[in-house]
Parts: C-alpha cells; structure tokens; sequence
C-alpha cells in the first residue's frame, strides 16, 4: 500500500467469506456461492484488498474494482499482478457506479468499505492515521453517512434479484444503516455482523 491508498480490510473479507460459504436458505438460492457466476464489485476498492479477496473466494465471478484515486488503482493493479490475480479483475476509475453504468441490472454482488467517519471526527484522527489513510479515504460527511446513504439509494439500479449488499461502516452506526436498508423497500434480509472484537460494523441486505 501507499498513502494514497487505503490499507486492506481483512474484515470485510472475511465477512464476505462467511456470507458466502453459509447455506442460502434465508435468501434467494442464486445468490450462494454455488451459482455466484457473474458479476462482483468492490466500490472504493482503495488498495484492491477486497477485491483480491473476492476474487480468491468467488472463482466463477467476474470482479470488478472502482476507486475515484488513480494512485490508489494503480497499487491495486500491482497487487492483484502480484498474487497473480489481475486477469480476474477490472478496474476502474471513477465515483462509484458511474464507470460501471453498463452493469445495470447485471451485478450479483456489490461490497464496499466506503468514508464512513463524521467530518468533525477526522479532524481529531490522530496524525499516525491521517498519515497512512487519505482524508477521502476517511470523510463520510456530516454524520459520517453521507456515502453510504448513496450506497443505498443507488445500488437497487445495478444489483439484480437476490443480489448482495455489503458495507463496513463504524462502530455506533449499525442501527441506522439497518433503518436505511428497512426503509428504502428495495431490500430484505437485513442483517448485522459483528467484526472480531464484537463490534457491530459490517451490513448485508439484498435486493429484493
């Protein structure tokens, strides 16, 4: 990794993982690891470490990675080259969605590790962390929600039937995350992971 990048997410990942390998009786069968042969995105891929993740886990699936920093893909296109993996994954540069507009309706799988902490709060980072993670890496707006209230609202366009919706967020916004997802009548199965600590940061929903 580099400062323009951010560093990998384990969590997520695994989170992923053991979403995956679970049986599907509480969703629609497609989306079980059995028949997950299409499409994955990792939105905000930063260092590619979720991406890389998912293309070691989901192995019938293409992945696609978008991150708005040319610095930060270009750490992710030497990682995935690296563990040999860049033949299994596209990346592209651009604000979420929009480079990938052409997947509309096509997407089985959408995981992202998006800014999530609150303006006023990164300004109080300690400078170790400021120094590794860049401030667009780390600003969700003014509660901290701004991007992933955009995860929510935009995804239902892209996500096909029973495809999944997968966001870290901080500790202390679980609840409201799940309101969202309740809310939004595009999304079933809304669920809560805790990380390894206990804490509830992980959400998974998918599209009705």
């Amino acid at each position: 990794t580099n400062p323009k990048s951010t560093p990998p997410s384990p969590p997520l990942v695994r989170g992923g993982e053991d979403f995956n390998t679970s049986t599907g009786d509480r969703t629609n069968p497609k989306s079980t690891i059995e028949n997950l042969k299409s499409n994955w995105v990792d939105l905000g891929t930063g260092s590619g470490a979720i991406a890389l993740g998912l293309a070691q886990i989901l192995t019938n699936t293409t992945i696609y990675a978008v991150d708005c920093s040319a610095e930060a893909l270009a750490v992710a296109r030497q990682n995935a080259d690296r563990l040999g993996l860049a033949d299994r994954i596209n990346f592209y540069r651009g604000d979420w969605w929009e480079p990938i507009a052409f997947l509309k309706g096509r997407v089985s799988g959408m995981v992202s590790n998006p800014p999530y902490i609150p303006s006023s709060t990164v300004l109080t980072l300690e400078p170790e962390v400021l120094k590794h993670e860049p401030h667009l890496a780390l600003d969700g707006g003014f509660d901290g929600l701004e991007c992933i209230r955009h995860l929510v609202k935009t995804a239902p366009d892209y996500l096909e039937s029973g495809g999944v919706w997968l966001v870290e967020m901080m500790a202390g916004q679980a609840e409201a995350v799940a309101e969202m997802l309740e809310s939004h009548g595009s999304y079933c199965n809304v669920q809560i992971f805790a990380d390894l600590a206990g804490i509830d940061r992980f959400a998974l929903a998918y599209r009705r």
